[in-house]
């Protein structure tokens, strides 16, 4: 009985990785862009309304810097850009 249940985890190990070898041959990346990417209905604000101080430390950039962004929210008048 150990032996089947061997051979069976084995066979199911086997077709598991002969299964996922082929993974890098047929996916296309079809949602890589083509062309460069631009924001949808721009917006400038200040770097501090939408990056945490980790992430301003990171990329080097004061709070105070302006960022082009998309603005995603519903028409109308925007009050504040908060996280």
């Amino acid at each position: 009985m150990k032996n089947v249940a061997t051979l069976i985890g084995a066979l199911v190990l086997a077709a598991g990785a002969a299964q996922a070898t082929g993974l890098n041959e047929t996916n296309g990346h079809n949602d890589v862009p083509k062309a460069p990417v631009t924001a949808q209905n721009p917006v400038q604000v200040k770097a501090g309304q939408v990056l945490s101080g980790k992430e301003l430390a990171r990329l080097g950039l004061p709070a105070d810097a302006e960022l082009t962004v998309s603005d995603f929210s519903a028409p109308g008048p925007r009050s504040t850009y908060t996280r």
